[in-house]
């Protein structure tokens, strides 16, 4: 294997979620990459890398080779955590390869994020394989930036043909070809170019930075075949099933803090609000977790509760109840039983236990409900 310097890459980890945090600081840590950054919101971070432009000693670093974000996140998400790196003249380099890594990653949140000029997105759960693919990626395949009406970020084309759209947010019109420039607007930004002005009459830009990543990973880089070496993800592996006691720990405090906003709802006493809104943020988290650490019961049961509990608003009925608690125990089985991979017959019943308690006691969406 060739000896690259991957210590020389920065990398900014932002996630509001300590344990998530922690594992991929681990990750790409047992990867060797050690130069990071870590932050628990997109507030925070963003106000770092503001100082690290005008302070980078107060900062506590410099320039950041590439971030890795979660989309979900309170106050500000990784959407506009992106679109600040991409469009805010305060942001230090709107060029910054953006991984986004998290356990929403249905297609409206991969588009969204596509859309705010994300370079790679990662489902959670992940693997180190996973992680260091993306990483590579980045590095081996860097895509040009685009400038155009609405848009700045990496080429959203993976392949050169005609793309479409659907006109409208209820993608009920027919569908139209959505690149309307043709070759003659585009005006290509090489990195060593000498162009000092753009052209007025183009409709986009094409900017075609030098591959950053590749140098800093010192003149190895250029030789041959840039990978991890095996035993390097191997270990990685194993890092993070060092973590599964302390995984324990979390889900247990997690089972628990559902558990008391449960019993919050059934006594309907107080604002019922802010105890779904809980259930909805830990479902989520453990919809992106369980699957790291064998568990994926938890993810699929996690991903059905984030479902069942996005209507923040209006009355809690006893079906909605009964709902939550059949999520809430199933969830419990799987962790005081520890039941891994899909479970086997405990896991085929339990799934069918969830399926008819959805069937049975899910509700229609009520006006005006939260999306």
């Amino acid at each position: 294997m060739l000896k690259l310097k991957w210590d020389n890459i920065a990398l900014l980890v932002v996630d509001d979620n300590a344990f998530m945090r922690n594992l991929i600081v681990s990750t790409v840590r047992a990867l060797g990459m050690t130069n990071v950054v870590a932050k628990s919101s997109a507030t925070e971070a963003i106000e770092a890398l503001k100082e690290s432009r005008r302070n980078p000693v107060g900062a506590g670093f410099g320039t950041i080779d590439i971030i890795l974000s979660d989309f979900v996140m309170e106050e500000v998400d990784g959407a506009l955590f992106l679109r600040w790196i991409r469009t805010s003249k305060q942001a230090p380099d709107r060029f910054v390869p953006f991984l986004m890594v998290s356990g929403a990653a249905d297609q409206q949140i991969v588009e969204a994020a596509r859309d705010a000029g994300v370079s790679e997105f990662l489902a959670k759960p992940f693997s180190a394989k996973s992680m260091g693919d993306r990483i590579l990626e980045l590095i081996k395949n860097p895509r040009q930036y685009v400038l155009a009406p609405g848009y700045f970020g990496p080429d959203r084309r993976r392949l050169e043909r005609p793309a479409s759209w659907r006109l409208g947010e209820d993608y009920s019109s027919p569908e139209r070809n959505r690149r309307v420039t043709g070759a003659e607007q585009i005006q290509v930004i090489h990195a060593r170019s000498n162009i000092r002005t753009l052209r007025e009459d183009v409709r986009a830009i094409y900017f075609r930075p030098a591959n950053r990543l590749r140098d800093k990973l010192g003149p190895n880089a250029l030789r041959g075949q840039i990978d991890f070496d095996p035993l390097v993800i191997q270990a990685a592996e194993e890092r993070i099933h060092d973590m599964v006691g302390d995984y324990a720990v979390w889900v247990k405090n997690y089972l628990d803090t559902m558990g008391r906003s449960y019993k919050a709802l059934e006594r309907r006493d107080e604002d019922p609000k802010p105890h779904i809104l809980t259930i909805n943020q830990i479902s989520h988290e453990l919809r992106g977790q369980g699957g790291i650490f064998d568990y994926p019961l938890l993810t699929s049961f996690g991903k059905s509760l984030y479902q069942a509990t996005l209507e923040t608003r209006g009355e809690i009925t006893d079906n909605r109840l009964k709902l939550i608690e059949a999520h809430i125990d199933a969830l419990r089985v799987v962790f005081n039983k520890r039941v891994r991979g899909d479970g086997g017959k405990v896991g085929a019943e339990l799934l069918k236990d969830i399926e008819r308690a959805v069937a049975k006691y899910s509700e229609p969406p009520s006006a005006g409900a939260a999306s």
